[in-house]
């Protein structure tokens, strides 16, 4: 994982010289995104800075305000539509011809993002990535499962070609080819590796048996890598899949403006490798209420600002994710290795407020997953109006396990809602249902239903 000429085990020491790094990127980067006057230099005017050099030091960059966010996002996409046929947006950096890669986010909530390469921007990308294979174990010349999502999805296509960039062999077959296909590829390829959603890897654990008559640890896989959703960092999800799969597998999340980032394969998570401190300052931290930038140090808590450090294209820069990390900075317990590392808290627009009581859906989810098998671990959260308010309780819809009686479910019921209280001080109203109730999907499981009474 030594990719940064740092020689020290002091976690300010680390910060330090990350630092100094990034401010020299930065530096350049900010005189570089000053040429767009159709978006980021009005930012720049509007939060004061009348020229590159007002900002004299990593600080006076960290007080800006965000200039990003992914409804300004949607907003510039359609304002470069109007005003120039295109939807790469205004906060576009280069010539438009000079955008030769698009992937995008899913969309499911409205307008989909768009994340724009150039063709250095594609480069470094493929650097990032293959960074996070080699954690995985993934060697040239592997054959390599894709059944992610092959929409312009980042996990889609960009991986593809990163794989290949890297010298493994994607089969790409995705997720739309529904899990009876996917075993048989599966069979038919043999590959040692497999890139799937946590939900996606359950479908193929639960229905292997079925469709080819033999367990998932009797196929050739050995290294799952997931992302998309929360899970996969989870013990009891990396235990299953040691178990069920005979597989190693490691969480990850990368792709976009040079992030990367990746557990090792610890039998507990302890976060996420930082893979991209050189191209991407991915844990700038602010307070979710007040905006205001944190100290950043081991421990600390907050949402992330995203910025890429050389990014040609349509760059994040000062971008407000929603996402909420825990940094860790130090000696992971699981691997030894030394550097900083992002717990994924939850989002910001996904927070849950309860009584005062703040709450992230990831964090319910992994209580429940401390109950399988006796629960089969899918869950909804069903709300009478959007969050963050709820008023309580928070009725929690789970699936019973596959072997657990109907008779267990009123005390399971109670069990569950009194570690809920325990760990995240407040109590839902929990509702058991039988197995397989809850629609399975390969793609991201929305584990928010919001219907109106």
């Amino acid at each position: 994982m030594n990719y940064l000429d740092i020689d020290t085990r002091d976690p300010d020491e680390y910060l330090a010289a990350v630092d100094a790094l990034r401010w020299e990127k930065l530096k350049k980067q900010i005189r570089y995104v000053w040429t767009n006057t159709d978006y980021f230099r009005p930012r720049f005017l509007e939060a004061g800075v009348s020229a590159p050099e007002d900002i004299r030091s990593l600080a006076d960059f960290r007080r800006l305000p965000a200039f990003l966010d992914k409804a300004r996002h949607r907003d510039s996409q359609e304002a470069s539509l109007a005003r120039y046929d295109h939807p790469l947006g205004l906060h576009l950096t280069t010539a438009p011809e000079n955008a030769i890669h698009l992937a995008a986010t899913s969309g499911t909530t409205g307008t989909p993002t768009f994340y724009v390469f150039s063709k250095k921007d594609l480069e470094t990308t493929y650097i990032v990535l293959g960074r996070m294979f080699q954690v995985a174990g993934i060697r040239p010349g592997d054959t390599v499962f894709h059944a992610f999502g092959l929409s312009l999805w980042l996990a889609g296509i960009t991986f593809v070609q990163a794989l290949e960039a890297y010298g493994a062999r994607p089969v790409a077959v995705g997720a739309e080819g529904g899990v009876p296909k996917i075993l048989r590829y599966i069979e038919l390829t043999r590959p040692r590796v497999l890139f799937a959603t946590p939900s996606m890897v359950k479908q193929l654990i639960e229905r292997a048996p079925k469709e080819l008559g033999k367990p998932a640890a009797a196929l050739s896989i050995r290294v799952i890598g997931c992302c998309g959703e929360p899970g996969a960092s989870q013990p009891l999800f990396r235990q299953l899949v040691r178990e069920e799969f005979n597989a190693q597998v490691f969480d990850f999340m990368g792709g976009a403006w040079h992030n990367g980032c990746i557990t090792c394969d610890a039998k507990e998570a302890h976060g996420m490798h930082y893979m991209a401190e050189d191209y991407c300052y991915r844990y700038d931290l602010v307070n979710p209420e007040s905006k205001a930038p944190l100290e950043l140090r081991d421990g600390v808590v907050g949402e992330a600002i995203h910025t890429a450090l050389e990014y040609e294209a349509a760059p994040a820069f000062r971008n407000a994710t929603g996402d909420i990390f825990r940094l860790h900075v130090g000696e992971c317990p699981g691997c030894g290795h030394f550097g900083a590392r992002l717990e994924i808290l939850g989002r910001a627009d996904d927070m849950l407020m309860i009584k005062g009581v703040k709450a992230y859906p990831a964090a319910i989810q992994k209580v429940v997953h401390e109950f399988r098998p006796r629960l089969s671990g899918e869950l909804r959260i069903r709300l009478f109006a959007p969050p963050p308010k709820v008023e309580p309780p928070l009725r929690l819809v789970v699936e019973a396990g596959e072997h657990t009686p109907e008779s267990a479910w009123p005390e399971l019921a109670r069990a569950l809602e009194q570690r809920v209280r325990e760990l995240l001080t407040f109590r839902p109203a929990v509702t058991l249902l039988p197995f397989g109730s809850l629609p399975r999907s390969g793609a991201k499981t929305k584990l928010i239903e919001v219907t109106p009474c």
